[in-house]
């Protein structure tokens, strides 16, 4: 049985940049445009996914609102779709909860939609993240920020998932550290954030690592990849 996702934005692009990527997901998508529209929907129909364009602000709160406490949404993963980096007071609706940070694109949207259906245990059957699920300390950095220690719960190439212990605000974050397990050298780099949710998850995608730097990332990723593979071999 395929999953479902209803979609309430008045924005074409968003709305057909949504629809090509729950596609490739097989996620059948329900767009509308109107917040009464969107509130007929999820009173008729069990939705995994429901997404709110916050350009429509009044629309989104009610809609996220209602979905509290729809006996049809109890399963609901609520992703707002933020214009900036807006806090998480507009997603207090569903049982988990995202911010997708524009501007969106198709890896954006794609990385963030299974992330959040992660938190509720579904998407597992997803086209598959080329993240590496670890556990390693890093240390987060940023304007008026002391060193903030989070947890990376997922690296790839390009960026990470973490866990953060205490709120951070979005708009102060600028850089990451990390040590990679087996090795001595540390890594440094710019982010910026991607997504964010309301259990202290936050997604963010590296921005200026060094050559060196991500030499070492894709040959650790490399290697790491081989060692699992192996071992559920034997």
């Amino acid at each position: 049985m395929s999953l479902r996702a209803l979609l309430l934005s008045r924005d074409p692009e968003i709305v057909r940049l949504t629809g090509e990527v729950l596609k490739e997901l097989d996620i059948e998508l329900t767009p509308c445009s109107e917040g009464q529209e969107a509130l007929r929907l999820i009173a008729e129909t069990a939705f995994d996914a429901i997404l709110v364009d916050n350009a429509n602000a009044s629309g989104a709160v009610a809609v996220l609102s209602a979905a509290n406490s729809l006996p049809s949404c109890q399963q609901s993963v609520g992703i707002v779709l933020a214009a900036s980096l807006a806090s998480l007071g507009l997603a207090q609706g569903a049982r988990s909860h995202m911010v997708l940070y524009r501007p969106l694109s198709a890896e954006r949207l794609r990385n963030g939609v299974k992330s959040a259906l992660r938190l509720r245990g579904e998407g597992e059957d997803l086209r598959e993240s080329q993240r590496t699920p670890i556990e390693i300390a890093a240390t987060l950095r940023g304007a008026g920020l002391e060193d903030t220690l989070v947890f990376i719960t997922n690296l790839s190439a390009g960026g990470a998932a973490l866990q953060v212990g205490r709120s951070v605000p979005s708009s102060s974050i600028h850089s990451i550290e990390f040590t990679l397990p087996d090795s001595h050298q540390s890594i440094s780099s710019g982010v910026e954030l991607v997504w964010r949710d309301v259990q202290g998850g936050m997604g963010v995608r590296f921005s200026g690592l060094q050559a060196e730097s991500s030499r070492l990332l894709e040959e650790w990723l490399v290697n790491h990849s081989a060692l699992a593979a192996n071992a559920a071999a034997v």
